[in-house]
Parts: structure tokens; C-alpha cells; sequence
């Protein structure tokens, strides 16, 4: 082996060696974004559960003249953790790159990530300046709490489908050494159906379809944060660049 060989040996091992790290960048941004959305919008917020969708008014009020000012630094932070879930996409783009010879689900995952980002952002937004005018009418307060809450919950169509392109390219990996273990793509797939219920969230103001209820609140937030568990722990195992 010549001189010019092992240099370009060693330039091709750095080369993916830098990728590589930059691809756990990508990966780890996912736990982040979960941790910052639970510390803002469960720690901060204290909306663990959510207030109840029945409270109108001066009980609605009273919700936000609590810790008014730790609420909304909360609501900044969730914000903050919304938006590293683009790029927690990319890297399950890159993963699912090695699974089809064309990046037809790699890349249209992340494309219903982005423009479900989208909605994961403008509905902390919308909580953020709920109480904009507390003195104000209280319709105004009012309209912007049930937006707030209706938006966190009910736009789930664009991670169901994110979750759903994910499950279907790791069960379409037929290779002898799959890059995801298949049972992850029947958790994909399960992960989504679990989302479906909440989409009927503006029907009702209680039970268990109501943004605090059950199939609405409590299952879809459990799963969503077992997902980045099991998605960080898969991708970790995943060498796409060496």
C-alpha cells in the first residue's frame, strides 16, 4: 500500500468518523426534545393533567393567575423542545436510508415531522400568551386556553403518519442483518393507532376523548415519550455513516 493509499485510507475513516458523530448529535436531540417538553410543559406548567376542559370563566382565570410568569417560561421551553424534533426526524432519515435503495420513506417521515413540528410549536405559543390580558375580557383569555389546549393534543395526523412511514420501512427491510429489529416497526405502527383517538378532542369536553381523558391525554403522552426511549436506544445501534 502506497503513501497515497493510506492517506486516503485515513482521509475516508475521519470523513465518517465526523459524520457518525454528527449523527448522534441528531439522535440525542431527541431525549433532549422530550425532556425539555416535560420539564416546560409537566414541570413548569404543572399541567399534569391539564386543566379540566369544563372550567370556563373566573375558575379558568384562577388557572392562569397561578404562577403566571413559571407558566409561560415553561410554555419557552417547550417551544425549545418542539423544535429539536425536526432534527431528531432527520436522524431516523438517515437510518431508514439504509433500508431502501430510494429514500422514499426516509425522507417523507421527515417531512410530516417538520409540518408536524409545526403544530407542536404553535400550540405552546398559543399557551404562552394566555395570559397576554388576564384584565382583560375574559373571552379573550378564554378562546386562547381552549386553542392552546385543543392544538396540543388533537393535530396528531402528521406524527401518525411520521410513525406509520417509520413501521412500514422497517417491516420492508428484508435484508439478513435488518438495521431495526422488526419488532420495532409493529411498535411504530402501534405508537400511531394509539394517536388516532385524540384527533376527536374538539367533540368533547369530558371523558376519555377530552384533552385530559384517557385515550386523549394519557395514553398518546405515555407513548410519545416511550417512543424517543425506544427510538434513541434503536438509532444508537445504528452506523450509517461507517
Amino acid at each position: 500500500m502506497n503513501d497515497n493509499t493510506t492517506l486516503n485510507t485515513n482521509s475516508a475513516i475521519f470523513q465518517a468518523e465526523d459524520e457518525q458523530w454528527k449523527y448522534s448529535m441528531l439522535v440525542w436531540s431527541g431525549p433532549a426534545a422530550a425532556i425539555l417538553v416535560a420539564i416546560g410543559f409537566f414541570g413548569l406548567a404543572g399541567f399534569l393533567p391539564p386543566p379540566s376542559p369544563t372550567l370556563t370563566g373566573e375558575a379558568m382565570l384562577d388557572i392562569w393567575r397561578e404562577n403566571t410568569i413559571l407558566k409561560q417560561i415553561g410554555m419557552m421551553f417547550c417551544v425549545w423542545g418542539g423544535l429539536l424534533t425536526i432534527p431528531f426526524a432527520i436522524a431516523i432519515g438517515f437510518a431508514l436510508r439504509l433500508t431502501e435503495r430510494t429514500p422514499f420513506f426516509s425522507v417523507t417521515q421527515a417531512a410530516f415531522a417538520t409540518f408536524g413540528c409545526v403544530f407542536f410549536c404553535l400550540n405552546f405559543y398559543f399557551l404562552f400568551i394566555t395570559p397576554f390580558r388576564l384584565d382583560g375580557p375574559v373571552t379573550y383569555t378564554q378562546l386562547l386556553h381552549d386553542i392552546g389546549f385543543i392544538y396540543t393534543f388533537s393535530p396528531v395526523q402528521a406524527f401518525t403518519f411520521q410513525y406509520l412511514l417509520i413501521g412500514i420501512a422497517i417491516l420492508a427491510d428484508r435484508a439478513e442483518q435488518p438495521v431495526f429489529p422488526r419488532w420495532v416497526g409493529f411498535m411504530n405502527i402501534w405508537i400511531a393507532i394509539f394517536f388516532v383517538p385524540a384527533t376527536f378532542v374538539p367533540f368533547f369536553k369530558t371523558g376519555p376523548l377530552a384533552w385530559n381523558g384517557l385515550l386523549s391525554f394519557w395514553i398518546p403522552v405515555a407513548v410519545f415519550f416511550a417512543w424517543f426511549v425506544i427510538m434513541v436506544q434503536s438509532l444508537r445501534k445504528v452506523k450509517p455513516f461507517t
